[in-house]
């Protein structure tokens, strides 16, 4: 039967990966392995995982740090329970069997996903248009409306796609950022000192423009230590710059609590290229918001008209 592994690199999305029944896979830092992990405490070439009539069993590979099973370091072992837990150097695996029914669902979940990333990707073009289109004497007010649905749009997306449960997002204005839209907290709470999200993500988020995610607190040593993240109860984060030809625009934050689904490369791939939508769709509404109507506005119909008259 099939398998699924699913790894925790430190502060790095979640790998997962189905292993078909009858093959071998290949785990180590080197390129040429079929499951690269890219962690320093992880062999080129560490271990192999191989299925054959006896079932699943893995192999270490001469490892320098150890391959381990269930906390039990082993040169080889059966994997012969449903699931279990899997140590490559400090690299966390989960490793679970499946029978041919749960991969085929698995496929159709990501299409389901690349399917609902689209849709809030639509949703973003259809939000950030209206104002185009509106009379001038409202123009101004719906424009603001506008900026603001938007980033809402954008915040709900990113908090769904990562499967969160509340987040908020940030804007450039002039030397900072101020919060333009935010899901589940209130302005007071992200004011609290006592805020059980990350800050220090955000500003990593910010000062490297790079995306920063967790999949396990508890583990991460610079987010383990807060007292406001362990009392808050989190397990997951992720915060997303939204970036133009080297500008940072803002950023999305979102976190949950309790257990849920690990946020993958797979759903970052996503993220990110919906975030890229996103900063597209924000930079044209403030080009919007630039477009002040005049104090007198001169119809084009008359334009035109005295173009028609005076030839």
């Amino acid at each position: 039967m099939p398998a699924r592994l699913i790894v925790y690199p430190p502060e790095a999305a979640a790998i997962s990966r189905w292993i078909p029944a009858g093959s071998r896979l290949r785990i180590g830092r080197d390129p040429a392995c079929e499951l690269r992990i890219d962690h320093a405490s992880v062999s080129r070439q560490h271990a192999e995982l191989v299925h054959d009539e006896e079932g699943w069993r893995l192999l270490d590979l001469g490892s320098k740090n150890g391959s381990h099973v269930d906390g039990i370091q082993v040169a080889q072992a059966l994997l012969d329970r449903s699931e279990g837990w899997l140590r490559f150097g400090d690299v966390l695996c989960e490793f679970s069997l499946h029978d041919d029914d749960d991969a085929r669902a698995w496929q159709e979940r990501e299409r389901e996903r690349r399917a609902l990333s689209a849709a809030w990707t639509r949703r973003l073009e259809a939000g950030a248009a209206p104002a185009t289109v509106l009379g001038v004497a409202d123009a101004a007010d719906d424009n603001a409306a506008a900026g603001a649905d938007l980033a809402g749009d954008i915040l709900r997306g990113v908090v769904e796609l990562a499967g969160c449960s509340r987040g908020f997002v940030l804007l450039a204005q002039g030397e900072d950022f101020l919060v333009q839209a935010s899901l589940s907290l209130e302005h007071d709470e992200l004011n609290a000192r006592t805020f059980s999200g990350s800050i220090g993500a955000v500003q990593r988020c910010l000062r490297e423009r790079q995306p920063v995610v967790v999949n396990w607190i508890d583990d991460d040593p610079w987010l383990a230590q807060r007292s406001s993240v362990v009392t808050g109860g989190l397990q997951s984060l992720v915060c997303l710059p939204l970036l133009h030809a080297g500008r940072v625009l803002g950023a999305v934050y979102a976190d949950r609590r309790g257990a849920g689904e690990a946020i993958s490369q797979f759903d970052m791939e996503l993220l990110a290229a919906f975030a890229d939508s996103a900063a597209l769709w924000l930079l044209a509404q403030r080009a919007f918001d630039a477009l002040k109507p005049a104090a007198t506005p001169l119809p084009w119909a008359r334009v035109v008209g005295a173009q028609a008259a005076s030839s």
